[in-house]
């Protein structure tokens, strides 16, 4: 067993019922200010990152791009922004959190296919996108699964994108981030009147970030999941969020002789 199963076998025993049951039920809670309640509780930096993790997308007209753990489409819109002659599929488990998606994309007059379904097993044929991205999700998602999955969804040569909030490499920088997690988690659910679920996964949060990946580890993971080319920006002091590009690079086969 190599160091990333051991990890997120730990990482299931510390979090696999939270998960399954309590995330899922802040999902029903906070679809309507999801995106206002992320600005308000990074102090404003979320916009940034976003801005970031999009510019660094590489779109081509007619690419069929998959935005896994999708949420209310707000990446989608803004890459069908970016470049409007492409095909955006959105997958999530939520189906609070799509329905909001799509009223948000009918209101922006574009289309966007919803499929509600869990991310670890991707109801898609092999080779099926050039483009994938994952978008402030994979600390609550088991990666051992959802990354080979990714991996084979998207065809030869296919891009995956990944932005996260991930573990700082620094001590320091991690402990008074992780209590600055704490303390502004809980003042943005007491600020939008989130539900019972949203207020008690205040200190899930932080410790989900804890349990994660620092930049470099996360580039190892991809490596070990099959990715090839894999760039890594770090954003924000000691890589609190980081910025994944990869690709899927299968071999050619060598032609048979005659």
């Amino acid at each position: 067993m190599n160091w990333f199963q051991e990890r997120e076998n730990a990482r299931r025993s510390h979090f696999y019922e939270i998960w399954e049951n309590s995330v899922p039920q802040v999902f029903q809670d906070v679809p309507t200010y999801y995106r206002k309640g992320n600005i308000v509780a990074s102090l404003g930096v979320w916009e940034i990152w976003v801005w970031q993790f999009v510019r660094s997308i590489i779109l081509n007209p007619g690419d069929h791009v998959l935005d896994v753990a999708a949420g209310t489409n707000d990446l989608g819109l803004r890459l069908l922004k970016k470049q409007p002659d492409i095909h955006v599929t959105a997958v999530d488990r939520s189906r609070d959190m799509q329905r909001q998606g799509q009223v948000l994309a009918k209101r922006n007059q574009v289309r966007i296919e919803s499929v509600i379904h869990d991310a670890h097993e991707l109801p898609f044929p092999d080779n099926s996108f050039d483009v994938v991205t994952l978008q402030a999700a994979s600390r609550h998602l088991q990666l051992d699964k959802v990354f080979p999955e990714i991996y084979r969804v998207l065809k030869p040569n296919g891009r995956f994108y990944h932005c996260d909030m991930l573990r700082p490499t620094h001590r320091i920088v991690e402990w008074l981030y992780l209590r600055f997690l704490k303390i502004s988690v809980a003042l943005t659910a007491a600020a939008f009147g989130s539900s019972a679920a949203a207020r008690n996964c205040g200190t899930y949060f932080s410790d989900a970030i804890h349990h994660f990946y620092t930049p470099d580890e996360l580039s190892a993971v991809l490596g070990l999941c099959g990715f090839s080319k894999i760039h890594c920006r770090k954003s924000v002091w000691g890589g609190m969020v980081g910025f994944h590009a990869a690709r899927k690079v299968v071999a050619e086969s060598p032609s048979s002789g005659g």
